[in-house]
């Protein structure tokens, strides 16, 4: 942009110097003086050009770096979700033991239950059976009792 605003300017004085009907000295100063200021507006086109170039080579090793940060993050992501699926199946693993040891104590306990339930329905058992001999008798002896009774009474009769 400022390229070409100076070679307007160069070429306007130029032509300006032209139609004035300048000696042959302006016009050579004239001459020179356009030539010097092609000459910076070349330089100065070449530096933009050079930091042009420079600023694309630098956007070339952003763009690359920041390409390598993704790649890094995503690196970072998956070696995350492989410790986080580990540490899963780490605790399920302890679960299903944990579940595993509760359901034997459970079993152990409802074994131990059982066991006490069968001592107590045997000693209720041998307790009724007692009763029963014990009532038996008892009635055993009333019955002799009630048939001497009756002998007795036949008897005298």
């Amino acid at each position: 942009m400022r390229t070409k605003a100076i070679i307007g300017v160069v070429a306007t004085s130029a032509l300006l110097l032209t139609m004035s009907g300048c000696s042959k000295e302006d016009m050579d100063k004239a001459k020179s003086t356009a030539q010097d200021a092609a000459e910076s507006a070349s330089e100065m086109a070449e530096g933009a050009m050079d930091t042009a170039g420079d600023m694309a080579d630098g956007a070339v090793d952003a763009a690359g770096e920041a390409v390598e940060a993704v790649g890094d993050a995503a690196e970072g992501a998956m070696e995350s979700a492989g410790e986080m699926a580990e540490a899963t199946m780490d605790s399920a693993g302890e679960m299903a033991d944990d579940a595993m040891e509760a359901a034997g104590e459970m079993a152990d306990s409802a074994a131990d239950s059982a066991n006490e339930m069968m001592d107590d329905a045997s000693d209720s058992a041998d307790e009724m059976m007692k009763d029963a001999e014990s009532d038996a008798a008892d009635m055993m002896e009333g019955a002799e009792a009630d048939a001497a009774d009756a002998m007795k009474k036949m008897g005298e009769s």
